[in-house]
């Protein structure tokens, strides 16, 4: 990377430290340095090279976010795949093959752009523009402690050519991902035991296309349904309890990994954690044809268990927490970069403001419960229990459309009507969100029982052969609200039909499955950062 010459070499102090490099900690500095091009900015970054990490899919938002905000629309179409929306493959005993198999999915291409990146060369390619916009990299770098002190000057040290020099700055960001610095080390790191769930994933070549000729040769039905490209869409193979997604990547690899919740699933044994995922992919009857050729990548394979945590603080007078580094939800429907999205854009705008002197005394305690109050809902309203009824097709096919239809309505059309002040205040905040956050969790959580008693009554993936569902992507129009209402008379239908049997108390007791034990400690990773 072709650093120019810093402007500020000798200054031990700065308006803004960064406390990591990746897309976290240089997109935080790039947004600092447009919207107030004096700031004085250092992003201390303790890796060399960036590794190769999971979230390599986007969203309407983050794509939104990389391409209007960090200015990467040019870059991401030569470098990166297109995505064409979320795919989902669903079994039970009838379904065997790809032509049987329940399938959720468009029919035709999507609207709204998004994106399949490798996220070690979009990580490098976003701080080298850090670089070029004057921004001062120390790289290799670690920062070996931060004194913080509320509305004043904080202190760090930071490892830097093999010794320990001291800084100071008026305001330190966190974007040092998983390893959570300054969470961890004020006590306010905070795993997430209402979501048991963990994570093996890995990459691989030679996996057979979606598109494959010989593939749609052999399955005429599944090859005559789908009008648009499956290839380059996140597709997810789902059982009961678990998740797999796949991912294409430029230059030939295949991200595929598998979430699990662990009330629901326990790993089989296995001589090493690829043998042990699949095994479990194995019970989907697509996944040995994926795979027949394939191999994956030895030196990149990864095992974590406790993937969703949170923080008790992620914001105060003098530093803040960005990405992955403040809290992480779950992979399923990407909402990490979402998360990075909103994260770093309103915690600009308070450091921007306080720099010229407007920031009022309580924003960073407003922020910090924005923050907070985001995490919660959004985890409570999309994520609680879900893994009971994601395998279903029947339900899963509701939720979708529910899930996704409210996500346009009231998430994605913010920057795309407001521009960047869409994403300067937390999703759930602000008037007429707890409404939408009650309903939401409201058919989640009805889902969630009819699931239960579904698994008591085997009836659970009754509808998982021989269905397809060809959705047809949201738009911002007139028609969105009523297919959102369209949908929920679907949700209503169910519940007359079957849901009232659940009315009652739920006596149904949570399985007691041991967890899986974890493998040796060299194997052991970081939480990704989102996957589908």
């Amino acid at each position: 990377m072709n650093t120019p010459e810093p402007p500020h070499k000798n200054d031990t102090h700065w308006d803004a430290v960064i406390i990591g490099g990746a897309l976290s900690g240089a997109s935080t500095a790039i947004q600092l340095k447009k919207k107030q091009p004096g700031l004085r900015l250092l992003v201390v970054e303790c890796n060399e090279k960036f590794n190769r990490r999971v979230g390599e899919s986007t969203v309407e938002i983050s794509s939104w976010f990389l391409m209007r905000v960090l200015g990467l629309t040019e870059y991401l179409n030569q470098n990166h795949i297109v995505k064409q929306g979320l795919r989902f493959w669903f079994t039970n005993a009838d379904a065997k093959c790809f032509d049987s198999c329940s399938e959720i999915g468009p029919k035709y291409n999507v609207n709204l752009p998004a994106f399949q990146v490798d996220r070690a060369e979009l990580d490098e390619h976003v701080l080298a523009k850090a670089a070029s916009l004057g921004i001062e990299i120390w790289r290799p770098a670690e920062v070996k402690s931060v004194d913080l002190q509320s509305g004043g000057s904080q202190t760090l040290r930071v490892l830097k050519d093999g010794e320990v020099v001291e800084i100071s700055a008026r305001w330190v960001v966190d974007a040092s991902g998983v390893k959570r610095l300054l969470a961890r080390k004020n006590g306010w790191a905070r795993t997430n035991e209402r979501h048991p769930i963990a994570s093996i994933w890995s990459r691989w070549k030679g996996v057979c296309a979606w598109d494959d000729e010989h593939l749609c040769a052999d399955h005429p039905g599944f090859a005559k349904r789908c009008f648009g490209s499956r290839q380059t869409a996140t597709n997810h193979l789902i059982g009961k309890g678990w998740w797999s997604w796949w991912i294409a990547l430029k230059g030939g690899d295949m991200s595929v990994g598998i979430v699990y919740d662990e009330r629901l699933v326990t790993l089989p044994e296995g001589a090493s954690p690829v043998e042990r995922m699949r095994a479990v992919l194995g019970t989907h009857p697509l996944a040995e044809r994926l795979l027949k050729n394939a191999t994956h990548d030895p030196d990149d394979v990864h095992f974590r268990k406790n993937l969703p945590y949170t923080s008790d603080t992620m914001a105060g007078d003098g530093f803040a927490m960005v990405g992955d580094a403040a809290a992480f939800l779950d992979p399923f429907y990407s909402p990490g970069m979402d998360w990075i999205a909103f994260s770093t854009a309103s915690v600009s705008a308070m450091i921007v403001k306080e720099r010229a002197g407007e920031m009022a005394a309580d924003e960073p305690t407003m922020l910090n419960a924005q923050m907070k109050l985001s995490y919660e809902r959004w985890f409570e309203a999309i994520y609680q229990d879900k893994y009971y009824y994601m395998g279903d097709y029947e339900l899963m096919r509701l939720a979708f459309m529910l899930d996704l239809g409210v996500y346009y309505f009231g998430v994605v059309s913010q920057p795309f009507k407001h521009g960047l002040k869409g994403l300067e205040l937390m999703p759930f905040n602000g008037q007429g969100t707890t409404a939408s956050f009650n309903l939401i969790r409201f058919y989640n959580r009805r889902l969630a029982k009819i699931a239960r008693r579904r698994m008591r009554t085997g009836e659970w993936g009754r509808k998982n052969a021989n269905h397809y569902h060809p959705f047809v992507s949201y738009r911002f129009t007139a028609a969105l609200p009523w297919r959102l209402v369209a949908t929920a008379f679907r949700f209503a239908a169910l519940e007359l039909r079957e849901g009232w049997k659940t009315w009652l108390p739920d006596k149904f007791e949570l399985p007691t499955l041991p967890p899986t034990p974890a493998p040796p400690l060299k194997e052991i990773v970081e939480a990704p950062a989102a996957s589908s």
